[in-house]
């Protein structure tokens, strides 16, 4: 195996002692390995693999997680800015971030379910994503910071003056039971986190950070393998246990990186009418591929994206659409 990165890390354990190590990545014929190496006495070293295989895109995901990993454990690169643009110990944390350092530092669990179930609720009835009308940081801040004003909840991270006016009332209806341990403005919070504080949970969001990056890349590598052996929509949905709306705007990622998706679309449209992918194809053509909702109208008559039927016409014409744009591509 030929070595082409390689980059040691120490971790002080005691007064004097100094635990060391280093991550590398080799390339072999194709083939890419990455891990961790524990340097002892002697530079006797233990190999940990993070990643073996073809694929450049699992092995940084891969790789990134890894040292994300370490540094959360209190290791340290010698060769600073691997995961950063500046070391850690250059930047100056800012207020909205040292916020959510502090709540995630407090318990709030029993505070926090009033507010879930009414994101769930508001979810439900806007028909959008439940992070989009408020973040399981930002529910944290508010039960940890429990503002009781307007003012107060636009001091909030996330609550702009929009989410504010669109949520503000019935949050602070929701807030003022609850028992109030902090005062307003909350500046006072930068007295409270000190630098080895702020490392740690930085190092840990970058960990839950690639860990997710990586889930997706091998999720991706699965789903793949799944189109190139035929499988149906209804059957990826089993084997990657994904929404299936979440599962289709996957595969429509995937087309436009330029991954051959066309079986799994012959698929799923052979069942379709030659008329109704044609009225569809046209009314692309008429009114642009970019915003589902005119073309759904157009096609069908829906006006409101929904459950049941209405979901399976959006469905049809994001598969159409895919078609669409690979023959715009070949023209």
């Amino acid at each position: 195996m030929e070595v082409v990165f390689l980059n040691r890390f120490e971790r002080t354990a005691g007064l004097s002692d100094v635990e060391r190590g280093q991550v590398f990545i080799g390339e072999e014929q194709g083939m890419w390995t990455a891990g961790w190496q524990e340097l002892r006495d002697a530079e006797t070293a233990e190999r940990e693999l993070w990643y073996e295989g073809a694929s450049w895109e699992e092995l940084l995901a891969s790789f990134r997680y890894g040292i994300a990993k370490r540094m959360k454990d209190g290791f340290r690169p010698l060769l600073d800015s691997m995961l950063e643009d500046a070391p850690y110990w250059e930047r100056t944390p800012a207020l909205p971030g040292l916020l959510a350092c502090y709540a995630d530092l407090n318990d709030r669990e029993k505070e926090l379910e009033p507010l879930r179930q009414w994101r769930r609720a508001k979810s439900a009835e806007e028909r959008r994503a439940a992070y989009l009308v408020a973040t399981n940081r930002e529910l944290q801040m508010l039960a940890v910071y429990v503002p009781r004003t307007m003012e107060e909840l636009g001091q909030i991270p996330g609550f702009g003056p929009r989410k504010t006016e669109r949520y503000g009332s019935e949050l602070l209806e929701l807030l003022k039971p609850l028992p109030r341990e902090h005062s307003f403005p909350l500046n006072w919070v930068e007295r409270k986190i000190d630098l080895n504080t702020w490392s740690e949970w930085t190092f840990r969001q970058k960990e839950e950070k690639y860990g997710k990056s990586l889930s997706l890349v091998r999720e991706k590598r699965k789903l793949l393998a799944g189109i190139r052996q035929g499988h149906t929509l209804d059957e990826l949905e089993r084997e990657l246990n994904v929404p299936r709306r979440q599962l289709i705007e996957r595969i429509e990622k995937l087309d436009e990186e330029g991954y051959d998706v066309s079986m799994l679309v012959d698929k799923e449209l052979a069942g379709m009418p030659q008329t109704e992918i044609d009225g569809a194809l046209k009314a692309m053509k008429d009114l642009g591929d970019r915003f589902l909702k005119p073309l759904v109208k157009r096609i069908y008559g829906v006006t409101e994206e929904g459950g049941g039927e209405a979901e399976r016409c959006y469905e049809k014409v994001r598969f159409v659409r895919i078609r669409y744009r690979r023959g715009a591509q070949a023209v």
